[in-house]
């Protein structure tokens, strides 16, 4: 008796399809006309946002290639940066080049004999492993 009147409902909605017609008409899309002033201001949004970030990216590479290496103290940094000198052994580069008398550190990245610990003052011998290791990591085992 139960399976009979569960039957009957089901019937009884299916039999009512202007009820569920009702229902979907939220589901319903919209026409291209009805949405088209939504469509032009995203996608004016999208296009502001492109070129501002095509522009912010154009401004940061032309300053990237503005940088001046004519500039010993910046040389020195970007050579350090690009081998992944730590300040510790940038502390040393530079008293390094102050013993030699170079002009700039820089130098240093071109002069692999500078880095020989036997050739400085007995003071540099405690720090001889650590030229070692520089002269090494710039310039490969030779």
């Amino acid at each position: 008796m139960l399976r009979v009147s569960i039957f009957i409902e089901q019937l009884t909605l299916l039999a009512r399809t202007r009820d569920l017609r009702d229902m979907s008409e939220g589901f319903r899309s919209v026409g291209y006309e009805d949405k088209a002033f939504e469509t032009f201001v995203a996608a004016a949004i999208i296009i502001t946002i492109s070129v501002t970030l095509i522009l912010v990216g154009r401004y940061f590479r032309r300053f990237e290639r503005l940088k001046s290496y004519d500039s010993p103290p910046e040389l020195f940094r970007e050579l350090c940066r690009v081998h992944r000198i730590d300040w510790a052994d940038r502390r040393l580069l530079k008293r390094l080049a102050s013993e030699w008398e170079m002009t700039s550190p820089a130098l240093l990245f071109i002069e692999p004999e500078r880095f020989n610990a036997a050739r400085l003052p007995e003071h540099w011998q405690e720090n001889s492993r650590q030229l070692e290791e520089l002269r090494h990591r710039l310039f490969g085992a030779m």
